[in-house]
């Protein structure tokens, strides 16, 4: 493969998966929060969900590098 191409990611690349999940799902559940007064709820269950998309995004990555 050529450099540059998907399959020449380096590991430091992947960690960048869970992290911005549970950013985006941070962000949006805040954002949620303040609009309908929460006190919270929605930005842990968005960071949640956020880490559970983002290790799912990582270990289909992992697989697909994998074979």
């Amino acid at each position: 493969m050529a450099k540059g191409d998907d399959g020449d990611k380096n590991a430091g690349t992947y960690g960048w998966y869970p992290a911005g999940g549970v950013a985006v799902g941070l962000l949006i559940g805040t954002w949620l929060d303040r609009k309908y007064g929460w006190h919270g709820h929605a930005a842990i269950t968005g960071a949640v969900i956020g880490m559970i998309a983002g290790l799912y995004l990582l270990i289909k990555e992992g697989m697909k590098s994998g074979k």
